[in-house]
């Protein structure tokens, strides 16, 4: 799988949200924004205040970032990957999780066919 770059900017997250395709789970919802080929895919996590305290909220994070690495599939080539943590992100098993996340990734259009 190509080295993933962290999903930071501001602008570029706003971009993704709003223009990218979503598709959800129970434990995360994925927002996938196609862009230049030539770039590694970039990813961005994020976990609302509902899922709990920062503690919690930091472990589905990591746990979402863990499953983006461990998936068999890898991303496309320069795509912009939003994920967000739903309340079950830190209940489910960790293979659950990563199925998860490959499976509205796939929805999305963000992994490779």
């Amino acid at each position: 799988m190509p080295r993933t770059i962290r999903l930071t900017s501001a602008a570029d997250i706003r971009r993704t949200y709003s223009e990218g395709r979503k598709a959800s789970s129970p434990a995360v919802v994925a927002h996938v924004l196609l862009g230049d080929t030539s770039r590694a895919p970039r990813v961005g996590v994020s976990a609302a205040r509902g899922i709990g305290s920062a503690v919690e909220r930091n472990r589905a994070k990591r746990r979402i970032r863990e499953a983006v690495r461990g998936m068999r599939t890898p991303l496309v080539p320069g795509a912009d990957v939003m994920l967000v943590a739903n309340r079950k992100a830190t209940a489910v098993e960790f293979q659950e999780l990563v199925d998860s996340v490959a499976s509205v990734l796939a929805r999305a259009g963000g992994l490779v066919a």
